[in-house]
């Protein structure tokens, strides 16, 4: 499979987990692998946001098992209050935040 395949794929598994686990409103893939697919190539990685409903932040930042349920994880750093930069133990490198409605305006 191609690397942007790969990526494509992924981005629709994990907002199909989201979307099983409850509570999550939307799933907004960035650059790449967002409004810019143009840019996608074998050195791209998945940005994205998650939108959860109010209340659920915390609990899709401490419990990252929506990630998880899609491929094992090899490594995980959250590197800002809202997400993280993650591994998967294929190689896919993902950076992403977990949001909430009201904090979309910031």
């Amino acid at each position: 499979m191609r690397r942007s395949d790969l990526l494509i794929t992924r981005l629709s598994e994990i907002g199909r987990s989201l979307e099983m686990a409850g509570h999550a409103l939307a799933l907004i893939g960035l650059g790449s692998v967002g409004l810019e697919r143009e840019r996608l190539d074998e050195f791209s990685d998945l940005d994205f946001f998650a939108i959860v409903e109010d209340g659920w932040k915390d609990r899709f930042i401490d419990n990252l098992d929506w990630l998880e349920s899609v491929r094992p994880v090899a490594y995980r750093f959250r590197n800002t209050v809202d997400g993280y930069k993650l591994l998967f133990d294929d190689g896919v490198f993902c950076e992403f935040a977990v949001f909430e409605p009201h904090e979309l305006a910031a």
